[in-house]
């Protein structure tokens, strides 16, 4: 398995919550990579979305932040038309998941599930000490 430097998995050190990238067990990083595709604008608002939550705990304006899946309790940074998917784990940590340009009205299921699924991925090497394991 391979870990990425904390560094490069840590987009922000907030007050009130750490604001991470998911990893894959190979050390691939969905959002982040998608991220850095982007625009720069894209990376900026994205960049203000994080930073307030992260230093106030709370975003109450749902044009820029919302819950996309009550049960699964998955939710979306919305800098743009673009899409970043994310989940709060105990800790103060906000995990983000996956990304993509969102093209209608609807959520894309698919990325949701992938989101859901990476969001299980990561509970169950957290929880067997393999996430963070050096």
């Amino acid at each position: 398995m391979a870990v990425p430097k904390q560094e490069d998995y840590v987009f922000y050190q907030g007050e009130k919550f750490q604001v991470e990238f998911y990893y894959t067990e190979k050390g691939d990083l969905p959002a982040k990579e998608y991220l850095d595709a982007s625009a720069q604008q894209i990376q900026v608002k994205l960049l203000a979305l994080v930073k307030f939550i992260a230093e106030n705990g709370r975003l109450f304006d749902e044009r820029k932040f919302r819950v996309v899946d009550k049960d699964e309790k998955i939710y979306e940074f919305k800098p743009k038309d673009d899409r970043f998917f994310n989940f709060f784990y105990e800790g103060r940590k906000i995990i983000i998941t996956n990304a993509y340009h969102k093209h209608g009205q609807k959520v894309d299921s698919k990325e949701l599930t992938r989101a859901i699924n990476l969001k299980k991925d990561y509970e169950i090497r957290f929880k067997g000490g393999k996430y963070y394991e050096n």
